[in-house]
């Protein structure tokens, strides 16, 4: 029970504070043990369900069908095509990336970089067709381990001139459609046999609620964060651990 413990204060904490959930779980992939990618996708679920409840005034606002809402839901559409098809053609290439640590901390430095980019002030403007795709493109930069998806969306956002608060919300609603996306296609390798679940049920259920509290924990503190116009002190966490990861790939 231990190590899923350990997995779901990992994905809680790095999912959505920008410094790679998927970077963190390769480290300890690499330095301990491979975790269960059906348990780390039920984690996700656990994250998601933290962000219902954070962002459920935006999701309400997306059931009123009017002009507003429909644009929203074209823009999370779009800003999710790029991430769909990277995963689906990339597929290979980001399982290796998995197994390299090189490639995480470079990945790592390249996070910090483009989070610490978000320092410099941008002119400011509303979501619109523009904006999304320019954040659909980061999302799909980041399905690569070390690069933080959060991290990658609310600076797309920013970077298109977003208000802050505004940016992180709309990168929060679209980790929605992506974690319903890897549930869908884990239970039907679930479904046809290919995956089989060797852990507890209620080692499963006491991880799935510790993430999920933890997960709304973090998003708050992200939202401080963001709020308090910190959001780019992030990037000295991803350098010194990118920087450790190089380190440790010149000596091992």
């Amino acid at each position: 029970m231990i190590i899923e413990l350990i997995l779901a204060v990992i994905q809680a904490a790095t999912e959505f504070l920008p410094v790679s959930s998927s970077g963190h779980l390769a480290l300890f992939s690499i330095l301990f043990s491979e975790p269960d990618l059906f348990f780390i996708v039920l984690l996700h679920i656990a994250s998601m369900i933290a962000v219902f409840i954070f962002v459920r005034k935006e999701i309400a606002r997306l059931f009123v069908f009017d002009k507003e809402a429909i644009k929203l839901w074209l823009f999370i559409i779009i800003a999710t095509i790029p991430g769909a098809f990277a995963g689906y053609f990339l597929k290979d290439r980001i399982e290796m990336a998995f197994n390299s640590v090189l490639f995480l901390g470079l990945a790592f430095l390249f996070t910090g970089t483009i989070i610490l980019l978000t320092k410099i002030p941008r002119q400011k403007k509303i979501l619109s067709l523009k904006s999304s795709v320019l954040i659909g493109l980061f999302q799909a930069i980041a399905l690569f381990p070390g690069v933080s998806r959060s991290g990658m969306t609310v600076s797309g956002g920013l970077f298109s001139g977003l208000e802050k608060e505004k940016a992180a919300k709309f990168s929060f609603l679209l980790f929605i459609p992506l974690s319903i996306g890897a549930l869908l296609l884990e239970l039907l390798d679930f479904y046809k046999g290919e995956i089989v679940l060797n852990i507890p049920i209620h080692t499963i259920v006491i991880s799935l609620i510790l993430c999920a509290v933890l997960s709304l924990l973090f998003l708050n503190l992200l939202m401080y964060f963001i709020k308090k116009d910190k959001f780019w002190m992030f990037s000295f966490y991803c350098y010194a651990i990118g920087l450790l990861c190089l380190v440790f790939y010149l000596i091992k």
